[in-house]
């Protein structure tokens, strides 16, 4: 029995099934801060090629007097485009590119924050498991032990303490890292923004919570 007990302990176990790449692009749909650097991004950004014609030309007329070989009239109306051409198009080039790079700094430092939270959750997650797997064994030993006990083992005594020191332990370690862990799924919820609550049904296991596009 003991040795099926401990093949368990040294085989992976599988935590809770939320993904990291999910979970990132989640936040970056929602978070307010990338959305905000964005639109100001979009604000600079260098128009194309119609947009600029169409940004930089006019509609011009006038009225001459007198005929034209075809018409014999005392006025003349006149019609044509005005292009200009714009001379700041490389400051605005050049102020896009710098609000690109702000943008991609700015997503890349939020992204950090969120990864290095991530792994503390996955952490913290791992080493519940791990106390349940371990608190089980225990479980285990000390119901085999006691039973050892009622036939007449008295000299088993000290191992039943001992593992009843243990049971406590491990239970206390799963009290302590399931609070924290739920700390830390509201910590990373909120870099959603408004949509906290679908992030953090997600990291509680939800696995539909984020629909179709991020699955």
């Amino acid at each position: 029995m003991f040795n099926k007990v401990w093949v368990i302990l040294f085989f992976p176990f599988q935590v809770l099934a939320w993904d990291d790449v999910h979970v990132l692009a989640f936040i970056a749909d929602t978070n307010s801060i990338i959305q905000s650097q964005k639109k100001v991004t979009g604000i600079y950004s260098v128009p194309n090629v119609l947009n600029t014609f169409l940004e930089n030309t006019t509609l011009s007329g006038k009225v001459g007097a007198g005929g034209t070989d075809f018409q014999d009239t005392a006025y003349t109306a006149y019609a044509g485009l005005q292009f200009n051409i714009p001379l700041s198009s490389r400051k605005e080039a050049r102020d896009f590119a710098i609000k690109q790079v702000t943008e991609k700094k700015t997503i890349d430092t939020i992204n950090n924050k969120v990864m290095n939270d991530l792994a503390k959750l996955r952490i913290l997650e791992s080493e519940i498991k791990s106390s349940e797997v371990k608190l089980a064994f225990f479980k285990k030993k000390y119901k085999w032990v006691q039973e050892r006990i009622d036939k007449g083992y008295s000299s088993e005594m000290d191992k039943l303490w001992k593992l009843g020191e243990k049971i406590n332990a491990e239970e206390a370690e799963i009290a302590k890292n399931a609070l924290q862990s739920k700390s830390q799924r509201h910590k990373l919820s909120r870099y959603a923004g408004n949509q906290w609550e679908v992030l953090l049904a997600y990291l509680n296991g939800n696995e539909k919570a984020l629909g179709n596009t991020y699955g």
